[in-house]
Formats: structure tokens, C-alpha cells, sequence
């Protein structure tokens, strides 16, 4: 028994040399390169992911190891802070093309920020490959268009018999100033046209009719329409006009009398929600609004 038990400790070393040549082994032998794969990038302020390209080039026929970090920033953003790294360290297997270094940003958003922040990422060590020209990325925040951002649709619901909001988050092409598009969580977007009023300020907004924004299980296409609650007939309508309404600071007001409004409708099978407008305990109309937060 003794005797195995040495043997066992003899032969540990043996062992871990054996892995240490075979990870030798396997180390890429080619004249590859390895960079990220554009020194800048841009992404919106609001952007919370961002994977920013590290791509080989050349002859790759075993693991590349590759190092990369965040090495500066405009203001000063701290490692584990305000930019969280999945991981610094990287294998390339043999035939790899690229692999993205990930960053959280956490918190950063900030409209009072003017324009112009960046953080720099940098590859700092390289094994099985040529570092190429592409040492660091420079990442850009841009500024959000003051539209953008998280919302909430407000409204009476005839079907809770209470005031009700649900959430949702408008989005702009980049530099696309007469659409928005607004995600109400059933994989599509109502499409909104833009009329400037005053820049950045103050839009006249106009919303299609019967809108496709997603779809629901089984049942069908959810389509976004206008509303009307007929108490008499007790039921609630659903109508193909287009739709109208405001955005002045941070808030689109959408046009209608008391108990019209707008809703998510499934032809056939019945309403997923309606939001309309109503009259508070002042006898003063409240609209249906779609308010940033």
C-alpha cells in the first residue's frame, strides 16, 4: 500500500509537466496578427453593454492568448466601478477570426454630460501572435437625442377601472430626426412620425393606424389602435385612424376627449390593454400620455 502511494506521489510531477507541454504544443505557431478591430467605436450614452471587436489575421493554427484591459477615460470611470469587464484574458483556438472584449457600464448615462467622453481599452499582452496596429479602441458616448429614454404610457384602463401605466422605451435611428419607435414589449415597434415644432424640444407627432408591434402566442398580431369606450354598450372599440398628439418636455400627449385613447388589440380575439382619458376628481380632462421617466 505504501508502495503505490509513493509511486502515486512520485509520478504528480510527471503529470503537471505533461500539461505544461502539451499547452506548449498547442500554441500557435503562424505569423498571425492580433488587434482590435477598429481603434474607435461609438456607442449611445445609454448603451449598459458594450463588445468592442478583437480580431486575428494571418496564419492560426493553435491557441493565442490575449490580454486586454481598460486603460483610461474622459472622466476618470473606475475598473469594477463604472466599467465592469466580463474577463480580461482570452484563448483563440486555431481558425478563431475574432472574440469581443466585453464592458458593463454602469450608471454612466447622464444628459447633464456634454458630448465627447471616452474610455480607451488596450491589448496588453499577446502569446502565439504579432500585436497589430490596433493596440487600443477608443469608445465614444454619444449623446441620446433628448427623446430617448425609458417611458411609461398613461391612461384610465376600462378593464381595471383604475388609472394604469405600463412601461416602455422610445428609441431614434442616429440621425434620423422626423421617427421615433417605441417598444412595448411584444417583439415590434410603433412607428412614430416626427414634426419639429422647436429642435430637440417640441414635436407634433403622428401615430398610423392599426399599427403592427408584435405578437401574441397563438392569438395573433397585436396591433396599437385608437380607442373608445362606449359605456352604454358596455364594450370597448378599436378603430384604424391614424393617431395625433404632442412631445413637449419629456412628455407625448396624445390628442382625444374623455374616454378615448389608444390601446393593444387583437383582431378576432380581444384587447391586451387600453389606456384612455378621463376626468379627475376637479372635473379637468387627464389625456393619455406617454411620460419619460
Amino acid at each position: 500500500m505504501k508502495y503505490w502511494k509513493l509511486l502515486a506521489i512520485c509520478m504528480l510531477p510527471l503529470s503537471f509537466a505533461a500539461c505544461s507541454s502539451d499547452d506548449d504544443a498547442i500554441l500557435n505557431s503562424g505569423n498571425a496578427i492580433v488587434e482590435f478591430k477598429s481603434a474607435e467605436m461609438e456607442v449611445k450614452e445609454n448603451t449598459t453593454i458594450v463588445e468592442i471587436p478583437i480580431t486575428v489575421s494571418g496564419e492560426h493554427n493553435g491557441n493565442i492568448y490575449v490580454t486586454a484591459k481598460m486603460v483610461s477615460s474622459s472622466e476618470n470611470y473606475e475598473v469594477d466601478k463604472d466599467v465592469i469587464i466580463t474577463t480580461e484574458k482570452f484563448v483563440l483556438p486555431a481558425e478563431t477570426e475574432s472574440i469581443n472584449l466585453e464592458a458593463h457600464l454602469v450608471g454612466i448615462a447622464n444628459d447633464a454630460i456634454e458630448a465627447g467622453r471616452t474610455i480607451t481599452f488596450e491589448i496588453s499582452e499577446v502569446k502565439g501572435a504579432t500585436l497589430g496596429a490596433n493596440k487600443t479602441c477608443t469608445v465614444e458616448l454619444k449623446e441620446n437625442n433628448p427623446l430617448e429614454g425609458n417611458y411609461k404610457l398613461n391612461g384610465y384602463s376600462p378593464f381595471d377601472g383604475k388609472v394604469v401605466s405600463v412601461k416602455c422605451t422610445l428609441s431614434m435611428e442616429e440621425g434620423v430626426t422626423d421617427k421615433a419607435y417605441i417598444d412595448l414589449g411584444w417583439g415590434g415597434l410603433l412607428e412614430l412620425s416626427l414634426d419639429e415644432i422647436e429642435p430637440a424640444k417640441k414635436y407634433n407627432v403622428t401615430i398610423a393606424g392599426a399599427q403592427v408591434i408584435g405578437a401574441y402566442g397563438s392569438y395573433g398580431n397585436v396591433l396599437f389602435v385608437k380607442s373608445f369606450v362606449d359605456w352604454n354598450a358596455g364594450a370597448v372599440r378599436a378603430y384604424t385612424n391614424d393617431l395625433t398628439g404632442l412631445y413637449d418636455n419629456g412628455v407625448i400627449t396624445i390628442d382625444g376627449g374623455v374616454d378615448e385613447g389608444v390601446g393593444e388589440y387583437i383582431p378576432g380575439a380581444g384587447w391586451l390593454g387600453a389606456y384612455v382619458a378621463y376626468e379627475d376628481e376637479n372635473g379637468s380632462v387627464v389625456p393619455v400620455t406617454f411620460e419619460k421617466q
